[in-house]
């Protein structure tokens, strides 16, 4: 997607223009090949910080849409949670009443019985929905990194290529002063993408 929005800007028209500009003037000019050069470098600085974003939004969508699967299915564990633990609560119940009533020893002990194993499934619906949780929230804080790291690269393309364009333009109006600042441009994106490497 950022590789689309790179060539919108007509970024790549303009470095080849200044090349050309360059070219014809490095004899008039020598200042041009330098800007020539600088423009190639900011150009492959902002391809491979325009592949890192889309790369990260890739991520950080992928585990939002995890952490979206784990909130359902923790969702799901509570409901079986509450349930089981009803079911127990229920069972109990039977089975005091059946004791009141004086109802055969047997039909009283199948009933806590069943109490009991809804009682251990409760507890084991709860550790699931637990670990659930923990891997959704898990996988939200990796989403939100790789977001963070998203933004840092595009913020990258979009000063290199306001790097490429003053290039471009200082080359079209034989400016060198307009070089430099897009020099200066150039070196802030290229610092933005090693700290997005790093």
């Amino acid at each position: 997607m950022e590789d689309a929005e790179i060539g919108e800007v007509g970024v790549d028209k303009l470095a080849e223009r200044a090349h050309e500009k360059a070219k014809e003037e490095g004899a008039r000019m020598p200042w041009l090949r330098g800007l020539a050069l600088s423009t190639a470098l900011f150009a492959v600085a902002a391809a491979v910080a325009s592949l890192e974003a889309g790369r990260y939004a890739s991520e950080a969508l992928l585990r939002m849409n995890e952490a979206t699967l784990k909130q359902a299915q923790a969702a799901d564990a509570w409901a079986y949670y509450q349930a089981k633990s009803i079911k127990q609560v229920t069972r109990d119940a039977e089975a005091t009443i059946l004791t009141t009533l004086n109802a055969s020893p047997g039909t009283v002990d199948a009933m806590r019985a069943e109490a009991q194993r809804y009682g251990q499934e409760e507890d084991q619906a709860k550790q699931q929905a637990t670990r659930l949780e923990e891997e959704q929230r898990h996988h939200e804080e990796t989403s939100r990194t790789s977001f963070e790291k998203h933004h840092l690269f595009a913020y990258a393309v979009t000063i290199l290529q306001v790097a490429i364009g003053l290039s471009a333009i200082a080359a079209l109006i034989e400016r060198p002063a307009i070089w430099v600042v897009a020099c200066i441009c150039g070196a802030g994106g290229v610092g933005l993408l090693i700290a997005g490497l790093a």
